[in-house]
């Protein structure tokens, strides 16, 4: 019976410190960074409600503070047929990439399919 209980861990663990979550508050211009992926994403679901409708959920998976790509958004979009599907989205990413905002945040967009 004592072989399906765990053991206390052995070893060197009283010269060892507590492991400890050390975060750092972000500075005025990683916060600046995160904002403008945040206004980025609040618009390309208006250009997404615009283009498909509606929008039944958004998520930004990732954030960078800089770089080529600043973020990962998933749009939950109607799904009618899979051609009307792609012409929205070639419309969704025209219309993106002339927008001034998107245009200086750029992100990479997953759009996921949602039942009528």
């Amino acid at each position: 019976m004592s072989a399906f209980l765990p053991q206390p861990a052995r070893g060197q663990a009283a010269d060892r410190d507590f492991p400890r979550l050390q975060q750092r508050p972000f500075s005025p211009v990683e916060q600046r960074a995160r904002w403008e992926v945040r206004a980025a994403q609040w618009r390309a679901r208006e250009i997404a409600e615009s283009v498909f409708g509606r929008v039944a959920s958004t998520a930004l998976l990732g954030i960078r503070p800089s770089g080529t790509l600043r973020g990962l958004l998933q749009l939950e979009v109607p799904f009618d047929d899979l051609d009307a599907h792609r012409a929205r989205e070639r419309r969704f990413l025209a219309a993106a990439h002339s927008d001034p905002i998107l245009a200086q945040v750029p992100l990479v967009y997953a759009f996921a399919p949602k039942a009528p």
